[in-house]
């Protein structure tokens, strides 16, 4: 199909989607549809088309990779859950803090061990870490944010033995193959992360509210910051007396309130679908090694097989890292990490009804995301047989310098990941359109990589849509928009000073 401005409507209608039901999977498949139908307009001859563009995504061999390493890695996740290996490893860290600079040092060292997915950290740390401060009087609002600093930007940076490395590299290599790029999609990757500006300005900024900031706010005893229930052994501070009674008229109003419009609040709506993982979880008994053991072997083991594939195209060893087929190697070790566990945990006496519902059930949870990425990949190339990338680049050409991509992708995809609170939706639907225009503007490919993942890092942690935002403000008891911004507050510094440094990159790079 010759290139015109019809390539670009998939892509015009998914993000105004996106941004009206706050949800990326309804616009990518509105956007899919309408491509489908503008490539075969047809009653029947579009849905058909739309199913095969789905199927022969699926069917690609490297695409289908991806999908099983992601439902291995949350089967992974799901039977250190059941194990009881995530409260054991909890009491652990709650027997080993002695004063509220190492409970925050313990905060940044507990990301060693869960470091998989924001999620899975906030589930983890939060409950922990709220009681343990507690003993040190710090506001709770302020352990959570640490917690979140430490989730999204911190694991959008670590490159390997995470559920994002899978994610982002699926993402490059559509993009790049589409683009008819050379570069491999995890070399993409590593050149990528020192441009993930957002992630590191905002771990630097939250260091130093860990370590260099002793001075409470004061409206950190503010009697309209009254969280659903408020549990603390310290009972004789006249702070918390004072929070304990100011906040009582306001639980009574809102469990009144609740009581006659028959609605609970958002914390309490949550619990009306509990976590299933978690209810069979506390029936475990707590033991730190059935986390510890399996985050050693699945680290060992990729570090492994990654050597492995790459030797065979370099001779050192780092050499062997770069040259390797990244993806092949998570997903052999998160299958050998697997049959390991289980033949391990069912030596430690774990039931094996218990192992294959953690299995299952663990796998379930990352369907979403594989969902996502089908629909992300057969979006891709219906707009490229629309004449998307030739017509991007003819439209753009040379009327963006290449000092303003960086930059203008970043606060779009800042602006896109808020509204619909999604990292993983926002890197989708910037990726291919990034991609595109850094070829046309001959802007460097790991810089706009940066940029994107930086943008979609933004709305992960800040969104008060955002899944992390959501579950760190029930586990933690905090009102949610007020937790949000507080959160936007300090983002909106770190988003300015990243913008600037992505015109400084894409200025000393052009040059």
């Amino acid at each position: 199909m010759q290139p015109s401005f019809w390539s670009l409507v998939p892509f015009l209608l998914v993000i105004p989607m996106a941004m009206l039901t706050r949800q990326v999977l309804p616009g990518l498949v509105v956007g899919l549809i309408a491509g489908a139908y503008m490539m075969i307009p047809d009653p029947l001859g579009g849905l058909e088309a739309a199913i095969d563009y789905l199927l022969r995504e699926l069917a690609s061999p490297d695409n289908l990779r991806l999908l099983v390493f992601l439902y291995g890695f949350g089967s992974f996740v799901g039977l250190v859950r059941v194990t009881g290996g995530v409260s054991g490893f909890a009491r652990w860290m709650n027997r080993t803090v002695r004063s509220a600079r190492g409970a925050f040092g313990l905060t940044w060292l507990s990301s060693a061990g869960t470091f998989m997915a924001p999620d899975f950290r906030i589930i983890t740390i939060g409950p922990v870490m709220k009681k343990v401060f507690q003993r040190f009087n710090v506001p709770t609002w302020k352990v959570a944010f640490v917690i979140d600093a430490t989730s999204t930007p911190l694991i959008a940076l670590i490159p390997i033995g995470t559920a994002f490395v899978g994610y982002m590299v699926g993402l490059i290599n559509d993009s790049a193959g589409h683009q008819g790029l050379p570069m491999p999609a995890y070399k993409l990757l590593l050149a990528s992360l020192p441009f993930n500006f957002f992630s590191i300005l905002m771990l630097i900024y939250a260091l130093y509210r860990s370590f260099f900031t002793g001075k409470v706010e004061a409206d950190d005893a503010d009697k309209n910051d009254c969280p659903p229930g408020i549990r603390t052994p310290f009972r004789t501070s006249p702070q918390v007396a004072y929070l304990e009674e100011a906040c009582k008229p306001d639980r009574q109003k809102r469990k009144a309130k609740e009581k006659s419009s028959g609605d609970g609040s958002e914390h309490e709506a949550d619990s009306d679908f509990p976590d299933p993982v978690e209810k069979v979880s506390e029936s475990a008994t707590p033991r730190a090694i059935h986390l510890i053991l399996p985050i050693l072997v699945l680290v060992g083991l990729t570090f492994l097989f990654t050597w492995l594939d790459g030797i065979q195209h370099a001779s050192s060893p780092l050499g062997a890292l770069a040259e390797a087929d990244a993806s092949k190697a998570m997903l052999w070790a998160v299958l050998v990490t697997l049959v390991l566990s289980i033949i391990w945990y069912r030596l430690r006496g774990q039931p094996l009804q218990r192992l294959l519902f953690g299995f299952l059930q663990g796998g379930n949870e990352m369907m979403g995301v594989n969902v996502l990425l089908a629909l992300v990949w057969a979006l891709t190339a219906v707009s490229e047989d629309l004449g998307f990338i030739q017509y991007t680049k003819q439209l753009i050409g040379d009327s963006i310098p290449p000092l303003w991509v960086a930059p203008i992708i970043f606060l779009l995809g800042c602006l896109i990941s808020y509204v619909i609170g999604s990292s993983f939706g926002a890197w989708a639907i910037l990726m291919p359109l990034g991609f595109s225009i850094a070829s046309g503007t001959e802007t460097p490919l790991p810089l706009v990589a940066g940029a994107v993942f930086a943008s979609g890092s933004f709305g992960g942690f800040a969104s008060p849509l955002s899944d992390n935002t959501v579950a760190m403000a029930t586990m933690m008891k905090l009102p949610l928009m007020k937790y949000a911004h507080r959160k936007l507050k300090a983002s909106v510094f770190v988003v300015i000073a990243s913008a600037v440094l992505y015109a400084v990159a894409g200025w000393l790079l052009g040059s």
